[in-house]
Formats: structure tokens, C-alpha cells, sequence
């Protein structure tokens, strides 16, 4: 793990707050669509379910902040839409050394930007187009995804000036 390349990024207390409150919103309708499960960590309890929610939500922020985005916490973009931007899809773990995943049901136009850590203090570790990670190499054998090593992903600061920026940011 290269921890150099990482971008260290802070939420506010007041972020915090709002931030579990929509977690809170999010997490409690999902739970009153019986039989309805959007997470992959389904062995996680409503308390559990909404700080995993809220670290996530805080991860998007802050990577809209570093690029000088709007964002709306209270937006509600699903999979149709980005996370971020035009095109940035947020990928949040709480383990340092994570890894990039990507999802079958992820768009390959857009980019998928790995953060780690867990509030108030993230990493902005790098990241990968899409269509990239769903490489045969990148593939998990125990689970429909990619997962992606740090060490292959690209330095935040360069996807500014990438060749996907435009359709990105």
C-alpha cells in the first residue's frame, strides 16, 4: 500500500450529523420493503446497516468536495446515476489496505474512486474506470465482482487530467 498517493479528507461534526440522519431515513424505509435487500452485507443489523450507510454517504461527499462538486446528501441516485458528478462512482471501505469493488450492475462509462477509512478521517486512494476493473484478472472467484488492489489503481490527482475527466467530473 502506497500511503503517499492517498488524499486525506475530514467531515465536520456537522456533516457527521446530517449525514446519519439520512442514513438513518435510508436504512429504515429500506427496511419496511420486506424481503427488498440493496446491500451486499446482509448479515448486518439496522444500527450496523445505517453507520455502514452513513461512512459510505460521507465517502461521496467528500470525494464531490475534493473535485469542487455539488452534492446533495439527500439525493437519492440509486444505480441509474452517479454517485458524484457525472460519471464518478464511490467505493467506501473502512479497512485501509481495502480493495476497489466492482459490481456487474455498475455502469462501464464511469469511474469507480476507491476511499477508505472511517469518520471523521477518509483517504481518496485512486481509481479505475469500470469498464477496466471488470478485467478477467480482477475477478473474485467467491463472488459476482472485481476486486481491485491498491496498487492498481491510478493517483486521485491524475484523474482531473485524464481522458475521462470530461465525461467524469
Amino acid at each position: 500500500m502506497v500511503l503517499c498517493r492517498m488524499q486525506k479528507m475530514t467531515v465536520t461534526e456537522a456533516d457527521e450529523w446530517a449525514i446519519h440522519r439520512r442514513a438513518s431515513d435510508v436504512i429504515f424505509a429500506q427496511s419496511a420493503s420486506l424481503g427488498v435487500t440493496v446491500r451486499y452485507n446482509t448479515k448486518l443489523n439496522n444500527h450496523e446497516a445505517v453507520a455502514e450507510y452513513a461512512e459510505s454517504l460521507a465517502a461521496e461527499l467528500l470525494v464531490a468536495r475534493y473535485f469542487g462538486l455539488d452534492y446533495d446528501i439527500n439525493d437519492n441516485k440509486g444505480k441509474r446515476r452517479a454517485d458524484v458528478g457525472q460519471g464518478i462512482e464511490v467505493r467506501w471501505t473502512s479497512y485501509t489496505g481495502g480493495n476497489l469493488i466492482v459490481y456487474p450492475n455498475d455502469r462501464d462509462d464511469d469511474v469507480a474512486v476507491l476511499v477508505v477509512g472511517k469518520s471523521p478521517t477518509y483517504y481518496i486512494v485512486g481509481w479505475l474506470p469500470v469498464a477496466f476493473a471488470k478485467r478477467k484478472r480482477f475477478k473474485n472467484p467467491r463472488q459476482d465482482s472485481w476486486w481491485i488492489d491498491q496498487g492498481n489503481l491510478n493517483p486521485i490527482e491524475n484523474l482531473a487530467r485524464s481522458e475521462y475527466a470530461t465525461a467524469a467530473i
